[in-house]
């Protein structure tokens, strides 16, 4: 047997050492990555699925038209968006609450957007993504960053003057107890021009111009109030004219009346002897007459120059309100698919 050098047994423990140095250094990293990836596997579930997921160039270009950004775009890929048609989408989406129309649902990670045709209101699918995007997005808040935000939301709940946002709260409240400020965080994202500082920046994480969407609410939102401005203007010129109409036809009436009453009793007199002591007491009483007559002829012409106008304008309602339900129409999926 050769006996070992002292120095070959030393290199030998060196060699040893830096083993299980390695080993243990491998060991940590290796449960550092696990650590993250429990943390983070939200995160790593939605890259792999923006990853394999395509979107066509109609998601494409809603992301766009909402002003998403690139973790706003992220989130909405993730949730691998599609457009569907109202069998499709009703089978997706649905709602216990039948007066409510349903544009978009985000359920089990995904988000199912009602393929709205209507020109007049195209906008409302770049609304309605970009409010269901952020329904993901509060899905992935932190335990104490949604307590923030919930109590950002609470603050501008509290002063908000939008009537619209808060029967929707309350219809929230109604189908979907417990999701206030998840649907508060949408609408208020999406619906409201001007918000506190606090919450504009919190969404700048998801919008590049976060105006964009705001917009798009606003103008097909426009069509419907304006229409309705227009139906409520009608019907209040309608109900004035149908006041003044009746007016007038209760004078013409009480008038004839008269009238009649007076001829006749002028047309007795001019029968007797001695009715009238003179021609010219017969020709004031005839011209009186006669000018009353003209007045009640002009006042039936006025009668028919309203009744035609009331007309026109109950026509012209009739239009508006077949306009707007049509609209309503197709906005709801639930009324196309029971058509088709």
């Amino acid at each position: 047997m050769v006996p070992m050098e002292m120095g070959q047994l030393h290199s030998r423990k060196q060699h040893s050492m830096t083993r299980r140095f390695l080993s243990l250094f491998f060991l940590l990293i290796v449960l550092a990555i696990g650590v993250w990836m429990v943390l983070h596997r939200q995160f790593i579930v939605d890259q792999i699925t923006v990853w394999q997921f395509q979107p066509g160039k109609e998601i494409v270009a809603l992301s766009d038209d909402a002003g998403m950004n690139d973790h706003g775009t992220f989130l909405f890929y993730a949730s691998r968006p599609e457009l569907q048609s109202a069998a499709d989408f009703n089978t997706n989406c649905q709602t216990r609450e039948s007066q409510s129309i349903v544009l978009g649902c985000y359920v089990h990670n995904r988000i199912f957007l009602f393929n709205v045709t209507d020109s007049r209101i195209t906008g409302v699918k770049a609304v309605t993504a970009a409010h269901e995007m952020l329904h993901a997005a509060y899905e992935r808040l932190s335990t104490s960053e949604r307590d923030r935000v919930n109590k950002l939301l609470e603050i501008q709940l509290a002063k908000t003057d939008d009537q619209d946002i808060t029967d929707l709260v309350a219809l929230y409240n109604k189908i979907e107890p417990g999701e206030q400020w998840n649907e508060l965080h949408s609408l208020f994202g999406t619906e409201t021009v001007q918000l506190p500082d606090e919450l504009e920046v919190y969404y700048k994480q998801y919008f590049t111009d976060r105006s964009k969407v705001v917009a798009a609410y606003t103008t097909y939102h426009r069509v419907f109030t304006d229409l309705k401005s227009q139906a409520t203007t009608l019907q209040d010129q309608l109900s004035s004219k149908k006041t003044l109409i009746d007016n007038k036809t209760a004078e013409y009436n009480a008038t004839l009346v008269q009238l009649e009453s007076d001829i006749k009793m002028f047309n007795q007199r001019a029968a007797a002897a001695g009715g009238f002591t003179s021609q010219a007491e017969f020709s004031r009483a005839r011209t009186d007459l006669m000018t009353r007559q003209s007045a009640l002829v002009a006042l039936a012409r006025q009668i028919n120059t309203l009744v035609t106008e009331y007309n026109q304008g109950a026509t012209n309602l009739n239009a508006l309100g077949i306009e707007i339900n049509e609209l309503n129409q197709n906005l709801n999926s639930q009324s196309q698919s029971i058509g088709s």
